[in-house]
This record gives structure tokens, sequence and C-alpha cells, in this order.
């Protein structure tokens, strides 16, 4: 059969997924390029190779001794994520190395483990969104091609960041976020389609239980905001108005589920109280919540990708409300919630300290949560009109979902070659016959500024040298 022919044989609709298809496998596979060339940035070595400063958080994993001696330090409240961290850059990298270099196994470790924590989220996304497990359904793809431009390696990543520059970053933040929805799927699965949670689910769910509040700086917070928004949503919509009734109607499963995580969550945020981390830094209380509003408006308008995103929001919103379909209301009361989570949240962002790293309290990090439910609002609610628009206006509405998503598309399209530096230096290491030797300026090997001593690399070179990269302990330091 000719070319001409196939195509011919198509259905617009296969036509249409064929495409849907080869755009998320180009989309996804740029990302992982963007991802082999990213520099792997400070603090990772003192992680993978335990200094004394995170050593503590192993020793005392659930911050029992602590409380018992008095004694404090770093990320008490965060062990599960610093012992993924730290098993996975000790054991991948050398395993890939069957295959490649020490050096490129280093990038390769960390590409693979972005592109999966990337491929989870749009997962769970579009299967929330379009109600279909299978990537292979066309309402999944669909949704898919429209929330996967979103995450922004680079482009809006300063503002949309999800999968964070950053290795340790995104072990602290994306990480636990998506397993935390993972977590939380079956939960909504529940509320809004009433599909039962079942024996398969409580297998993940159970251990998740003491594993999440225990894995990261955001997760404990947002566990208990949306425990308490799911409570109240269950409230509002039960025709109970005793509480003793209303408690009695709660599905069994919410019980056995949600009440250990938030009572674990809760000591996780207390154990927080005792973190060491810029304790000589903090400023007071008021002070951090009037920096809120300048954090806020900068998250939200310092670059293009947050206004174009809340502006299709906005957009949707309103056309949905137009259309008056019994899905529609359902949306536009989920983004009631995702308001109610995002104020919530915002709120609490103050308590959690102060960082000299994030001046204006707020930044893409610590916002993540929210970037997430957003796009997830964005995805439901274009997918939402795609489905529903009558056919002129679906043309013009289409034609503008495209031009978005190809603003977000073309904006990414950076990174590459960004790690070249890191990786010069780490040849010049493999080759020298020194053990001190200098690296140019501005170039960054493990760490986020020029080091000018080369002590300061000690545990630097241990890790290089863990990896195989080198055959000894090479110090190194940056050119004046």
């Amino acid at each position: 059969m000719k070319i001409k022919d196939f195509f011919k044989s198509l259905t617009k609709t296969r036509l249409l997924l064929i495409f849907a298809g080869i755009f998320l496998i180009g989309d996804f596979t740029f990302s992982f390029i963007q991802y082999y060339n990213t520099p792997l940035f400070g603090d990772l070595a003192g992680h993978v190779i335990p200094d004394n400063v995170i050593q503590p958080v192993f020793d005392d994993p659930f911050g029992f001794n602590m409380l018992s001696t008095g004694e404090t330090h770093s990320n008490p409240n965060r062990f599960f994520v610093h012992w993924a961290l730290a098993d996975y850059f000790q054991n991948i990298p050398l395993w890939l190395q069957t295959f490649t270099n020490p050096i490129n196994s280093v990038y390769l470790a960390s590409a693979v483990v972005k592109l999966v924590i990337q491929l989870l989220f749009v997962y769970i996304l579009a299967f929330f969104i379009s109600g279909s497990a299978s990537p292979a359904k066309k309402n999944f793809l669909i949704t898919a091609v429209i929330i996967v431009p979103l995450f922004q390696a680079y482009g809006y990543w300063s503002r949309m960041g999800i999968v964070d520059k950053s290795i340790v970053y995104t072990f602290f933040y994306a990480l636990p976020l998506v397993i935390l929805m993972l977590f939380f799927l079956p939960v909504f699965k529940l509320l809004m389609h009433g599909r039962k949670i079942t024996t398969v689910h409580y297998f993940y769910m159970v251990p998740l239980l003491m594993i999440l509040p225990l894995s990261g700086p955001l997760v404990p917070a947002v566990i208990l905001i949306v425990s308490f928004l799911i409570f109240l949503d269950l409230f509002f919509q039960s025709k109970e108005r005793n509480l003793v009734a209303f408690f009695k109607s709660v599905p069994n499963s919410f019980y056995i589920l949600l009440i250990p995580i938030n009572l674990w969550s809760l000591y996780s945020l207390f154990l927080g109280f005792y973190n060491v981390n810029y304790s000589g830094e903090m400023i007071s209380l008021a002070e951090r919540f009037s920096r809120l509003p300048e954090g806020i408006l900068s998250q939200l308008f310092h670059s293009l990708g947050f206004p174009l995103m809340l502006l299709f929001i906005g957009f949707n919103t309103w056309q949905i409300k137009k259309i008056n379909n019994p899905d529609g209301k359902k949306l536009t009361r989920i983004l009631i919630w995702i308001g109610i989570f995002a104020l919530l949240y915002i709120l609490l962002l103050p308590f959690g300290g102060y960082r000299p790293y994030r001046p204006k309290i707020i930044r893409y990090d610590t916002f993540m949560p929210v970037t997430v439910v957003l796009i997830y609002y964005f995805g439901a609610s274009t997918y939402f009109l795609i489905s529903h628009l009558q056919t002129n206006n679906k043309q013009k509405y289409v034609a503008a979902v495209i031009l978005c998503l190809l603003i977000f598309t073309i904006a990414d399209m950076k990174g590459i070659g960004r790690n070249r530096c890191e990786r010069q230096a780490f040849e010049k290491m493999a080759h020298s016959t020194n053990s001190i030797i200098t690296i140019p300026k501005d170039c960054f090997v493990l760490d986020w500024q020029n080091m000018h001593d080369y002590t300061q690399s000690e545990t630097k070179a241990e890790l290089i040298y863990y990896w195989r990269i080198t055959d000894k302990k090479i110090l190194f330091y940056n050119e004046p």
C-alpha cells in the first residue's frame, strides 16, 4: 500500500490519535534530552555521601531520639526523601555503567528519574481528567496533549517549574508530590465517581500513610488541607446536618486512610519546628506575611506562562457556565475548591519559616501544589469545552488552544548543552594525575556557586570517586 493510500484509509479520529501519540513521544523525548543536559547543581554530594549535616537524619529517621534528648538537626521530618535520593544515586549510576561510561551514567540516572516523575504527573492528571486509565484511548491522549506542554524544563520554569533543574529539589518536591497524588487518586475516584477503594489500593496506600508525611517539606500541609476540604465537601453535600449522623455516613475507608495520615502529618509538622536549617536567619512571622503579596505578584506575572494559563482558565470557566451542563457545574464547583485550597495553602506558607534563597516566601517550588491543581483545571476545562462546544465555535476554540500549547512548547525549546562545563570538569578530573586541580570560573560542579577553597570539595570529590569517574579523590576549586 502506498503512503498516500494509507493516509486516505485512515479516519480523522485515527489520524488525530497518531498525531497525538507522535506529539507526546516527541515532547517526552525532548524533555529527556533537556534533563540529560542539565547540570547536577548543589547539595547532591552531601546527601548521597551523607555529611555531618545530613547523617543525623539517617541515624534518627522518625525523630524519636531527637525529641527524647532535645538535640536538634537538619530536616528531621524528611527521612524518606533523603533515603530515596541517597539510595538512588549510590546505586543507579553504578548499574548504568554496565551500558555507558561513568560520566554519562550520572546524567543518565538524573534524566531517567526526572522523566519518570514527569510521566507520572501527566499520567495521573490525564487519567483523572479523562476517566480512562489506558494511554491508547482517545480521551486520554487528547488530555495528555493538552497538559504536557505546561511541564516546563526551562522556558517558564522559574515560575511554573514542576520537575526541577536541580535533581535534589526534584526529589524533595516533585517526587513526594506525585506520590501523594497516587495516594489521593482512589480517594477522589470514590468522591467523584463512586468507585470503591479496593484491596489493591490499600496494598500501596497503607505503607504511604507513614512514608508520605516524612517525605519533603510540603506534603504534610497539603495532606491536612486536602483532607479538611474533603470532609467539608462531604458535609456540604450530605443531607445530614447532625454531626453524629454525618460522621456515620462518611465511608469507612476515609477514616482508615485519612485519620492516620493526618495524625502522622501533624507529628511531621511538629518535628519541623526542630529543624535547625537557617535558624539563625529567621525573620518575624509578621514580616513573612508582609512579603506574601510581592511573592504572589512575582509568581503570577513574572513571565507569560502563568498569565496565559490563568487567562485560559478564566475564559474556559466563562464558557462552561454558558453551556449549563451538569458536568460543567461540577467543574466550576471544583474550581471553587481549588481556590479555597490555594488560599489556605498560601496562608500557611509563612509558618514554614524563612529561607534567604526564598526572600518572598513564595517561589516556584513552594507554589508547586497550586501549580499542579491549576494545570489539572486547565486540562479538565479545556477538554470539557473541546467535547461540548458546537462545531463552529469548537474549531475556533481548538485553534486558540493549539496556539496556546505552541507558545508553551516553543518557550521550552531550550536547555541543550547546559551541563557542558560540568562535564568538561569531570573529564579533566578523570584524566588528571594531580590531587588538586582548578576548574574555570563560574563552572559549578555539584555546587550552586564558585568555590575558591579546595578543601570545600572534599565530599564532592569523594562522590565523584565513588561514581568511578576518577580512580582517586581529586579536590578542585574555581579559578579566581
